[in-house]
């Protein structure tokens, strides 16, 4: 088993909406990504690959490779769907480094962010076994909320929303085209939560991803 190497050289990222290095999700939310920020680390130099990593007990996601043009600190986008999946976690943000071709990767030091929570946990939804359906249910489902399923594949599509009737879990159908249109990919889906009535901004679940 290969052994990362990590640099001290190499300090930990930043994220540029998280000076605590704690994150409400309101503060970004209708954001489409965070920003990693990689320090001006000593002996960068042009041509240098960088790529930033969030990961949490849920998921892993690894940005594109970005080339150092020149010496500076350097900016690395996380999609926000993946801050969703972190809400109410701890999760581990760093970055690596690869001097030049065949050079092997250096990693850097590991800042951990929190995510804060929402008012609901809301668990990722289930699919059923012939993917038709989609479930939400998750704990204190009262009445004057509405739920939609989110449906991230090549077009991202929405369930219309239903009110939350009871404490029993609600089931989506999904249309045909929106899985035969993703087949061999990667879909995640979520649903949000709206108190009815409001301008509360929407809650959201974590995400199931399916392959298609």
């Amino acid at each position: 088993m290969a052994i990362e190497q990590v640099s001290r050289d190499l300090r930990r990222p930043k994220v540029l909406e998280a000076p605590a290095d704690q994150l409400s999700f309101n503060t970004v939310y209708g954001r489409q990504y965070i920003n990693v920020q990689v320090p001006h680390y000593t002996g960068m130099v042009a041509g240098h690959t960088i790529k930033a990593c969030l990961a949490s007990g849920r998921h892993t996601f690894r940005t594109e490779t970005l080339t150092v043009a020149k010496p500076s600190p350097q900016n690395l986008i996380i999609p926000i769907l993946e801050v969703v999946d972190a809400i109410d976690s701890v999760t581990s943000v760093s970055y690596s480094v690869r001097p030049g071709a065949g050079a092997p990767v250096i990693y850097s030091e590991i800042l951990d962010l929190l995510v804060t929570e929402q008012p609901f946990d809301l668990p990722k939804p289930r699919l059923s076994n012939d993917r038709r359906n989609v479930t939400v249910k998750f704990l204190s489902m009262v009445p004057g909320y509405t739920v939609r399923v989110r449906w991230h594949g090549v077009v991202v599509r929405d369930t219309e929303s239903l009110p939350i009737q009871n404490d029993s879990s609600m089931s989506f159908s999904i249309p045909e085209q929106w899985r035969s249109e993703n087949k061999g990919r990667e879909v995640p889906i979520n649903y949000s939560l709206h108190r009815s009535g409001s301008d509360d901004n929407l809650m959201f679940s974590r995400l199931l991803r399916v392959t298609f």
